[in-house]
């Protein structure tokens, strides 16, 4: 089930901080520059992303997902991807690895839900390294830059 992941890394990709939808291009010079980071706002504990529908061109992605090390406590994340109807929920900790490998369809939509084991307000900090090579997901795994605070 991690696999669906990486259509949420592909939809919500930045190198800003905000979550907003990229284009093809973008997502495409994420994988160049090996990945980047995701803002989520998070209020009373929880968050939420629904991204617009994205053509995925059946590319398919390896990847990893990293919680910013500087945070606390443990997150669960349910993405839904609407236009195949799979779901996937995932726990993660700060600063462990997760790896996925998705092919896409045609299209992609993500609806995504994040759920932080401490009822306050932060922002999601999420490190998304992506690699059309199956073999690269290590390399990918560990943040290239620092996430964007401020």
């Amino acid at each position: 089930m991690r696999h669906l992941f990486i259509s949420l890394t592909a939809i919500l990709l930045i190198a800003t901080d905000s979550a907003e939808a990229q284009s093809l291009t973008d997502v495409t010079s994420s994988i160049r520059d090996g990945g980047g980071w995701v803002a989520i706002a998070i209020e009373g504990g929880e968050g939420s992303y629904s991204s617009p529908r994205l053509p995925t061109l059946n590319l398919k992605l390896n990847g990893c997902v990293t919680i910013w090390d500087e945070l606390s406590g443990s997150w669960e994340i349910e993405a839904t991807e609407t236009v195949s109807s799979s779901k996937l929920l995932l726990s993660a900790e700060p600063g462990v690895g997760v790896s996925f490998t998705h092919q896409f369809g045609v299209q992609s939509q993500v609806d995504v839900s994040f759920r932080w084991s401490e009822p306050g307000d932060t922002t999601l900090l999420l490190w998304v390294g992506l690699t059309i090579n199956p073999d690269g997901v290590d390399e990918v795994c560990e943040p290239r830059r620092e996430p964007p605070i401020g």
